[in-house]
């Protein structure tokens, strides 16, 4: 029993570990450091920007989704509760599931009531991912047809293999470590897990009078997802690519598929990138442009994940106006 309550406690920074180790193994390989070198030297600051007045209105879109399953907080609740939950989702990824937490401690710091919040934030995840299923269909089509159409392009995939079967590889001992970490019993881990499973037994009701607003935040989700295409496909123009539409919302398919199918993976580390770079070569885009693409994702999430540092001030308040409610 010592021996198991030992490897739980020490599941975090064994996790933290493989990460780094990761990360070394991967600057020691002369393959991926010139791709990854030739990707950086694609992006430019125009790739970026370009991509953010479609996620701007993406979010917007996200918070209306997430303000229509009645959380019990204004539409500006919601957009703040909304950049706080992706911002933590792809900025702070050494705990699985912290996005999620600090969304919906965003709403109750907005006004909401903790169990409302916290099945909001569980219905919203559902309405996103329900949403998404549309456009993970028509990628599979898509790139499906265009390999039986191609004769080169299924050989131009399989010659790029083992740089995608690395980033693939570096995926599966990520959530191979982060699986070890969710089941942690003990330590700041194993208390995450405890809270997250007696919050989910007690908004059960909440879950019930919330699903009412399902329908409406799917079709949001739905037109989020829309968006999120059509930034794929001014980055790629940034690039001098000509992508159609169709081939833009099938690679952004593709990245979210990535990162959905291996969710116990913090933030799709690598596995964003890897599934880009399969679904541009068959479109006869090279890996490192099709990294590059990855890399103004995450560029653009890194700016719109700056609203985090406002974190401790909105804490502060909170506890500030807690402390004279109390004291009347």
């Amino acid at each position: 029993m010592s021996g198991k309550t030992g490897m739980r406690r020490w599941a975090p920074v064994l996790w933290l570990l493989a990460i780094v180790g990761l990360l070394g193994a991967g600057f020691t390989s002369h393959e991926l450091r010139q791709l990854l070198a030739e990707a950086v030297g694609i992006v430019t600051p125009e790739s970026v920007l370009v991509t953010l007045p479609a996620q701007a209105a993406a979010i917007l879109l996200c918070a209306a989704a997430l303000r229509v399953l009645g959380p019990g907080v204004s539409l500006l609740g919601c957009l703040g509760a909304r950049l706080m939950r992706d911002a933590g989702y792809n900025l702070l990824v050494f705990l699985p599931g912290l996005g999620e937490l600090i969304g919906a401690r965003a709403l109750v710091l907005a006004g909401g009531r903790s169990r409302s919040a916290v099945a909001a934030t569980a219905l919203d995840r559902i309405a996103e991912a329900s949403a998404q299923v549309p456009f993970i269909l028509l990628a599979a089509v898509v790139l499906l047809h265009q390999l039986d159409g191609s004769p080169g392009g299924l050989a131009e995939v399989l010659s790029s293999l083992p740089a995608i079967a690395s980033i693939v590889l570096a995926a599966i001992v990520l959530a191979l470590a982060g699986r070890k970490l969710m089941r942690a019993r003990e330590g700041p881990a194993g208390r995450l897990a405890a809270w997250i499973r007696e919050e989910l037994r007690l908004v059960s009701e909440e879950f019930h009078r919330q699903k009412g607003g399902f329908p409406a935040a799917t079709g949001l989700h739905f037109l989020g997802w829309l968006l999120s295409g059509l930034q794929i496909w001014l980055a790629a123009r940034a690039f001098g690519l000509h992508p159609g539409l169709v081939e833009a919302l099938v690679l952004e398919a593709a990245a979210s598929a990535g990162r959905t199918i291996l969710f116990f993976i913090p933030a799709g580390l690598a596995a964003q990138e890897a599934a880009l770079v399969a679904a541009g070569l068959v479109f006869g885009i090279t890996a490192p442009q099709s990294l590059a693409l990855g890399l103004v994702l995450r560029l653009r999430d890194v700016i719109f994940g700056l609203p985090l540092l406002f974190w401790p001030a909105l804490e502060f308040r909170h506890g500030r106006k807690a402390g004279k409610g109390s004291a009347q």
